[in-house]
């Protein structure tokens, strides 16, 4: 298997950089979701947090995970592009009020971005 390539091996080719994971950042409001943001802890003490998702055919195939630690606030997208696990139409709802609840979104066609497991 020759061309198989490990994440986590240091390579020198930029378009290989998706392999690598960057450690979890906090926000506590709203913000654009950056090109190295793998992991996002939302600690929302004051409002609602919304996300700003990248959209582009060059973000196809690119996940994210959001947790939500607010048991008062939301977690949602700057616009109607979230698909959510028990439906194909997209919303802004990513995370609901409850602490503890995560989701792991993919972008599926440079629009919209598909919760594909969540808690």
């Amino acid at each position: 298997m020759a061309n198989n390539i490990s994440a986590g091996v240091a390579y020198s080719d930029p378009a290989l950089t998706a392999l690598y994971l960057t450690a979890p950042v906090d926000k506590t409001s709203s913000f654009v979701l950056g090109d190295s943001d793998n992991f996002v802890v939302c600690k929302g003490a004051a409002a609602n947090i919304t996300v700003t998702l990248p959209s582009g055919a060059a973000y196809i195939g690119r996940t994210v995970t959001l947790k939500n630690l607010s048991g008062t606030y939301t977690v949602v997208s700057a616009s109607s592009n979230v698909k959510p696990l028990t439906s194909a139409t997209a919303g802004t709802t990513i995370l609901t009020a409850a602490a503890g609840k995560w989701a792991t979104l993919v972008c599926a066609d440079g629009t919209n971005w598909v919760i594909m497991a969540a808690a």
